[in-house]
């Protein structure tokens, strides 16, 4: 896991009586590079929460969340600061978890999404606590942790035996004067004739052979990558390979399909006695991706 190499330092800066400024600089290393992280409150006039990452001078990735709805009525800085620290202990999270990319790529899509609106005609906005929320649930995909289990403890089912059918006896005996049809007489109707099933043109991701993973273990995992109902295999697709544990920092893997659109991967799973892991598959093709996620049991 990751480790910070200096602890958070805050500042607060009163400018006037309606006007405060708020942020935190976090210097994280993770893998040899130690990447800064700075959060800070643009101020009123520019309602904004702004969070960079830097590596040596270059900025890697950006988050910029708006908090227009605590204009509306009384606003209360002790919100303001609660999501100011949110925000920048997400994104240090996620970098203590190996996933620079993810920021990266999230900021590429942030970016995108300003250009489009920029075009838009303005419409004045409807300030909802709503819309504040699904800024941070994207963000909190991130690194959101495996389910646990809704229940506890062992499941007491009881077992009942399924009834044995007895074996059907022939009653007659099939004789040289009995007609047989040919097979080109016999017509199979199919419970889905006269429905069609939805085409699609969406990637895929397929997992051949195995699929069962345990720490500790060395296999070769081979993936299928394929697109729409046709299932066309796609070349030169991007494959990413992620194991992902609670109690070991994470691994990455990368790879590439062939023409038959398959790619193979060479794992050496971490060996634990204690939480949780995944293996987490991403492909990417033409500016779209698929996932596929299994889990890993203790080793």
């Amino acid at each position: 896991m990751a480790t910070r190499t200096s602890s958070p330092l805050s500042f607060l800066l009163i400018l006037d009586r309606y006007t405060v400024i708020t942020g935190y600089n976090t210097d994280i290393e993770f893998e040899g590079v130690t990447y800064h992280v700075q959060t800070e409150d643009k101020g009123l006039a520019k309602p904004i929460i702004l969070s960079l990452v830097y590596d040596r001078g270059t900025i890697l990735a950006s988050k910029r969340l708006p908090y227009d709805d605590l204009l509306v009525g009384t606003f209360d800085e002790e919100i303001l600061a609660a999501r100011l620290s949110r925000q920048h202990t997400l994104i240090c999270a996620a970098i203590q978890a190996g996933r620079i990319e993810d920021l990266r790529q999230m900021t590429l899509r942030e970016s995108v999404a300003a250009a489009d609106a920029s075009k838009a005609v303005f419409v004045e906005p409807v300030y909802a606590e709503a819309s504040v929320a699904a800024e941070v649930d994207e963000f909190e995909e991130l690194f959101r942790p495996i389910p646990k289990p809704r229940f506890g403890g062992i499941l007491d089912v009881p077992i009942q035996a399924e009834p044995v059918e007895p074996i059907a006896r022939p009653t007659t005996v099939l004789t040289a004067d009995d007609v047989l049809l040919p097979d080109e007489a016999v017509e199979i109707v199919s419970e889905m004739l006269g429905s069609e099933r939805p085409a699609n043109n969406k990637l895929s991701i397929e997992l051949l052979g195995e699929a069962r993973f345990k720490g500790g273990e060395r296999k070769s995992v081979t993936f299928l990558i394929c697109r729409g109902t046709e299932r066309k295999v796609i070349h030169a697709a991007q494959v990413m390979v992620k194991i992902l544990g609670s109690s070991f920092r994470p691994l990455i893997f990368h790879a590439s399909t062939d023409e038959n659109g398959v790619a193979k991967v060479n794992l050496q799973l971490p060996n634990f006695n204690s939480g949780r892991a995944a293996l987490l598959v991403r492909a990417v093709s033409d500016g779209e991706e698929v996932e596929l996620r299994r889990a890993i049991t203790h080793g």
